[in-house]
């Protein structure tokens, strides 16, 4: 994809950059993948803390970061991806974990709005209880 972006902006020709948009746009996981992406590779969870608050987080783990980053873009999220480290890991040398972690109001919005729309099927209890902990959230306090 990057090897498109740059040649993207060297070629002028509007007819090739108005195919290549086409193809980027081809690119766009279906609501149905991430669904389902989210229910085997995601969690709805709440983030609780000593004085009885809970924060609504939303996490999605994979080893390939170009997904996390087609999933970031199609839900409009702002944060970030890390790459996460166990010494287990480097221990037996397995490939490099990567996290998708939204957890700004803003962000936690647009979880919210595409799986109001989506329904996810083996996690719907626990996007139920996400939901409610996201409508209790007091956001002024955290």
């Amino acid at each position: 994809m990057k090897k498109i972006l740059i040649f993207r902006r060297l070629n002028k020709d509007k007819d090739i950059n108005t195919e290549m948009m086409k193809e980027e746009k081809k690119e766009e996981l279906d609501p149905g993948y991430i669904v389902g992406f989210v229910d085997g590779e995601g969690t709805f969870n709440l983030v609780k803390y000593p004085d009885g608050r809970a924060r609504p987080q939303f996490l999605v783990f994979n080893t390939n970061i170009e997904i996390l980053e087609k999933i970031k873009r199609v839900l409009g999220l702002e944060c970030p991806i890390f790459e996460v480290n166990r010494v287990e890991d480097f221990i037996r040398s397995r490939k490099k974990c990567f996290r998708l972690q939204a957890r700004s109001r803003r962000d936690i919005e647009k979880v919210l709005n595409f799986f109001n729309k989506n329904k996810p099927i083996v996690k719907a209890r626990d996007f139920e209880i996400f939901k409610e902990a996201f409508e209790d959230w007091t956001f002024g306090q955290i």
